[in-house]
């Protein structure tokens, strides 16, 4: 439905517990990533994930 998205993952572990990490994902300018997730957080597309098109 919004085709491509590219992001950067950052990794950061936690020296205090090393079992866990936090993970950053950062959209890219590639493929307009960001443009596409502020609509697909937009009321509009929180519709359009509810209700697919199809054909």
């Amino acid at each position: 439905m919004l085709g491509v998205l590219c992001f950067e993952s950052s990794v950061m572990r936690l020296p205090a517990r090393p079992d866990l990490s936090i993970v950053l994902h950062t959209p890219l300018n590639e493929a307009d990533t960001a443009g596409k997730l502020e609509w697909l957080a937009s009321p509009e597309g929180r519709r359009g994930a509810m209700y697919p098109m199809t054909g």
